[in-house]
């Protein structure tokens, strides 16, 4: 009977860990897909197929953090309504507020990609800001390494926040006020004007 027993219980461990190993490539293939998308962003110059390659990278990848959160997800129904290795209560309690955090997360993510879909309408029907601002801070990226790897998307701290430039065709500086035509909901820059006084 107890040879029974263990048989089932190995049965089921190796079930659940070719349930994991599934969430674990596809989140694998996502992760490459997205990512081979927002290199090739990095080579474009049109910025409305850098927009499209980076909500569809963006896409793929939140598809990876989403495979990775039902994975999570998975452990946590299997510990908290399952428990087949009869945890303490005060163990399965630590796993549902994994389990809340996770549902945050992806609430998070859902929020980013509607906006990134407002950028790509707004960027089509010639919806944007057009302001002066002061640039208070710039970050290109790391410059350390021989080969690099460095995108072409620019940071830009500025007195009305952070903002993101895909494209810097002259350099920018800081201390320096410029008239930024930018999108409102993602705050992406598509035209820097050096402001003559």
């Amino acid at each position: 009977m107890r040879k029974k027993t263990l048989k089932l219980h190995n049965e089921k461990n190796e079930k659940r860990l070719r349930i994991i190993l599934l969430f674990l490539m596809v989140m694998i293939v996502l992760v490459i897909i997205g990512g081979s998308f927002i290199t090739t962003n990095k080579f474009g110059t049109d910025l409305y197929k850098a927009f499209v390659y980076h909500f569809i990278g963006m896409s793929f990848l939140f598809a990876a953090g989403l495979t990775f959160c039902l994975l999570i997800l998975y452990h946590v129904f299997l510990i908290t309504v399952y428990n087949p290795q009869r945890i303490k209560k005060s163990s399965v309690i630590k796993f549902a507020c994994g389990g809340i955090i996770t549902i945050v997360l992806l609430v998070f993510g859902g929020t980013a990609a509607k906006k990134s879909i407002q950028s790509m309408k707004d960027y089509e029907n010639g919806e944007w800001q057009v302001e002066d601002v002061l640039v208070m801070d710039i970050y290109r990226g790391s410059r350390g390494h021989k080969v690099s790897f460095r995108s072409n998307s620019v940071l830009i701290e500025t007195d009305k926040g952070e903002m993101t430039l895909y494209f810097e065709d002259s350099l920018i500086y800081k201390g320096v006020n410029y008239r930024f035509t930018y999108l409102d909901a993602t705050d992406t820059i598509i035209k820097v004007e050096n402001i003559i006084e």
